[in-house]
């Protein structure tokens, strides 16, 4: 089973319709009550009359020129317009000549920054390496000097120790000294 239903949009479009129209009236009474209150203070009323008078001999001075020479206004007009058109022609050639002395300059100044950054991070970079081998090669060092001290300390002890003995063991003690310093073989 179907139901039909109809909808009436002619209510909805009529609703709009005055809604507008009351919004437009609302607007232009605003406008000529604010107009009015304003017209109150003499210095506003003042101004008013004096821009109008000015804007009304002004326009009546290009209608008199447009009706006695008009072509000469058309002409006028036209070579200001040129004139102008010119002016903004070179105003824009000289912003994109600045600009692409500049974007060239600072592209320039760029590149070469980049460079000597990279340059200075491998120097470093090469700097680190070679601190940590000169770190390497001095600890190595330092552990040959505790060692060969080590040794020299305890063969002191061994040569005061068997100097008591005979003469046979004291030179095997210091054979054996000898061949745990460093750099020496056997």
């Amino acid at each position: 089973m179907t139901q039909t239903v109809s909808y009436d949009n002619t209510n909805v479009a009529s609703n709009e319709e005055t809604r507008n129209g009351k919004l437009v009236k609302g607007i232009v009474f605003g406008a000529v009550v604010g107009g009015a209150l304003a017209m109150l203070d003499s210095n506003t009323r003042q101004n008013v009359t004096s821009n109008t008078k000015s804007i009304k001999e002004t326009t009546m001075e290009m209608v008199e020129k447009v009706k006695n020479d008009p072509s000469g206004v058309k002409s006028d007009l036209q070579d200001r317009l040129k004139s102008a058109q010119s002016v903004l022609k070179e105003a824009i050639n000289d912003a994109q000549n600045l600009y692409e002395k500049i974007n060239s300059d600072l592209v320039g100044q760029v590149n070469q920054v980049k460079e000597e950054s990279t340059e200075i991070l491998s120097t470093a970079k090469k700097a680190t390496s070679d601190l940590k081998d000169i770190g390497g090669k001095v600890k190595e060092a330092g552990k040959e000097v505790m060692d060969e001290n080590n040794n020299q300390s305890s063969g002191s002890m061994n040569n005061d120790s068997t100097s008591n003995n005979s003469t046979s063991s004291n030179s095997t003690s210091s054979e054996s000294n000898h061949s745990k310093i460093p750099g020496r073989i056997g």
